[in-house]
């Protein structure tokens, strides 16, 4: 379909174009749509809120991500990891029982040191916003439980990945690689069962008739589901949200009551559309394969890396070599650089491979384009979502597309034969 020229006299991007309504125009011909339709974007008061919401957000995102590696880094080269060490060792045994003992005070340092950065995000910008329900009491609590469940993970996983370390000490990063895989999907497994139910009630959906309807969407679509929950996610946000939980006989579909209780029920089949549509596509064997990869990538650079560098500053870290467990924020470092460095591919490849068919399969599945665009526009009024960021910060920060694309994708649907 051809775009017509807008009447404005002004080309799409160019001058006395903003570069808002200008990614606003390059998605909608994107999507299908005559641009000569685009109404003439209006900024209200809430377009605004969302947009500092967001942007708030996304910098205080990468903040915390720098300041955690900014901790890793003074923990190894301020001598601090091998103190700690040391300290330890002065209580427990060697082998094993220092890795467990280790891991389990370096994760009670990192988790304190985080704290207030945690605290400022989580929890000050959620009130500032007016979305967060939670007092300081319960965001306190639901922190220490967040630590806790953090550590339950983290010190056998330490003592593991060090004994690898030390029995293989040239093939340790590809067999960690290989353990990690299968790892994920039994954490899938566990987390509705054991660990979502420390953080929030899972009920059965009071509403019968959704409950039913939901059943059917899954059933159209092919997918076997344990149950049909509702969350109370009111607890501690205004938020809407719904996901699937676990894998196989354990999976089920969660349903914030924030969703509940403000989407219409089309609303509703159409945001478990598209949740079903990630279980059709085996989207979480696309995750699982995806992370493999990139943990191979990077397990592999830091074989490579970590060595040298522990060797090159022994004197001023106390570290000679990455079988000690001292080595472990070196290694978290290496880890969280390759991390941040693959972020823009990993997002990427969710974005084009996982979310935008998500998103195509939840209209074919439900034939419902308008209930689609309400959905979405309702979701980004309720958790302040900017609809239209710049390039920058989506490629980088962002694994769905736009909201902005997202609507004007299910508005050139209706246009389909």
């Amino acid at each position: 379909m051809r775009c017509a020229v807008p009447r404005s006299g002004a080309t799409p991007g160019g001058r006395g174009s903003s570069p808002r309504s200008a990614r606003r125009t390059r998605a909608t011909a994107a999507a299908g749509l005559p641009v000569s339709a685009i109404p003439a974007p209006r900024r209200t008061a809430d377009d605004e809120r969302a947009e500092r919401y967001s942007r708030t957000r996304e910098l205080l995102s990468v903040a915390g991500m720098l300041y955690g590696l900014a901790i890793q880094a003074l923990l190894f080269w301020s001598g601090s990891s091998a103190r700690l060490r040391d300290a330890v060792g002065r209580r427990v045994p060697g082998g094993w029982r220092l890795d467990v003992g280790y891991a389990l005070v370096h994760g009670l340092v990192e988790h304190a040191l985080g704290l207030p950065l945690a605290y400022y995000r989580d929890y000050a910008v959620e009130h500032q916003y007016e979305l967060s329900n939670q007092d300081r009491r319960a965001w306190l609590v639901e922190e220490a439980k967040k630590t806790a469940v953090g550590l339950v993970f983290e010190v056998p996983l330490t003592a593991v990945a060090f004994g690898v370390i030390r029995r293989w000490p040239r093939r340790w990063w590809l067999i960690l690689t290989a353990l990690a895989m299968p790892f994920t999907v039994l954490v899938a497994q566990l987390y509705p069962v054991l660990i979502a139910p420390i953080f929030n009630r899972f009920v059965p959906l009071r509403d019968a008739a959704l409950g039913e309807r939901v059943r059917a969407l899954a059933e159209r679509a092919g997918v076997r589901i344990a149950d049909v929950v509702q969350m109370d996610m009111s607890r501690q946000t205004r938020k809407a949200n719904a996901f699937f939980a676990g894998i196989g006989p354990t999976r089920r579909v969660a349903l914030g009551d924030t969703l509940v209780d403000q989407f219409t029920p089309d609303e509703v089949e159409v945001v478990v559309a598209h949740e079903l549509g990630h279980q059709v596509h085996g989207d979480i064997w696309k995750g699982v394969a995806l992370g493999g990869v990139l943990t191979l990538a990077g397990a592999y650079g830091v074989a490579k890396l970590a060595p040298a560098i522990a060797a090159r500053s022994r004197r001023r870290s106390g570290v000679a070599a990455i079988d000690d467990v001292a080595s472990l924020p070196l290694l978290g470092l290496l880890l969280g650089v390759f991390s941040a460095l693959a972020m823009p591919l990993a997002n990427g490849f969710s974005r084009r491979f996982v979310e935008r068919p998500a998103d195509r399969y939840a209209l074919e599945l439900t034939g419902r384009p308008d209930a689609f665009v309400s959905a979405m526009e309702r979701l980004g009024r309720l958790n302040l979502t900017d609809p239209d960021p710049s390039p920058i910060v989506k490629t980088v920060l962002h694994s769905h597309p736009t909201l902005e694309e997202r609507i004007q994708m299910a508005r050139a649907y209706r246009h389909e034969p």
